[in-house]
């Protein structure tokens, strides 16, 4: 697939009004490879329909980046209503394991796409060694396996480490805390340049900041698009 970009619209709890203005100038940008990310603190605080449907209105592509990791059976029900509301893509963590392949199943008929979450970008490998007993590497790829094995549909790990899955063909990888040369901070410990995400194999990006906090989004957003090209 060709790498598409979304543009996460972290600042909607608390800017509301002029994250969606940017929003709205951004979707009239002339290429269709870029859609929106919506995070779950926002769609606790409007509810499912009252936060997707504003987005679905600007006619892109939308990420619900809900992290689910709970029981079969609420995953199933939020899963069935995020594929009512016609969302593209939303995320479970690979952890959740032999409780997600029931809740999946309602997909089959959908657009929507089930991605498994190995390990955040705000992590790094002594969070991994700590935790998992692992390196950064192993512990992605460990996830990745489960992920695909319960019938995700991709996978969301930092492009940091997308050699320790170049081998794994056929699904969706997702690398988030994209961050280009031009933009820094220090909220992600994995971060990637966007043209070296898609170099490393990734076919989505995910990236916020460097796009909403900029003086000109829409150049912004258009200078990651090129890079990523």
């Amino acid at each position: 697939m060709r790498p598409f970009l979304f543009v996460a619209l972290d600042g909607l709890t608390r800017k509301e009004k002029e994250t969606l203005e940017i929003a709205n100038k951004l979707s009239n940008v002339n290429n269709e490879n870029f859609g929106f990310k919506i995070n779950l603190d926002y769609l606790l605080n409007k509810g499912l329909e009252n936060a997707i449907n504003p987005i679905k209105k600007l006619g892109r592509p939308i990420f619900a980046d809900l992290k689910m990791w709970n029981g079969g059976r609420t995953m199933s029900s939020v899963i069935e209503n995020l594929f009512i509301l016609e969302v593209d893509y939303m995320n479970v963590y690979a952890l959740a394991d032999d409780l997600l392949p029931e809740a999946i199943k309602i997909t089959t008929e959908a657009k929507t796409k089930v991605l498994g979450l190995t390990v955040l970008t705000h992590f790094d490998d002594a969070y991994c060694q700590k935790h998992f007993k692992r390196s950064l590497s192993e512990t992605v790829r460990h996830f990745a396996e489960v992920a695909i094995d319960v019938g995700c549909h991709g996978i969301i790990l930092p492009g940091t480490v997308l050699d320790a899955v170049s081998d794994i063909t056929g699904i969706i990888k997702v690398v988030p805390g994209v961050r280009p040369v031009w933009y820094g901070d220090k909220r992600h410990k994995e971060e990637i340049e966007p043209w070296l995400a898609v170099k490393k194999g990734a076919d989505i990006l995910v990236c916020g900041s460097p796009i909403m906090k900029s003086v000109n989004p829409v150049e912004a957003l258009e200078r990651i698009l090129s890079q990523m090209r």
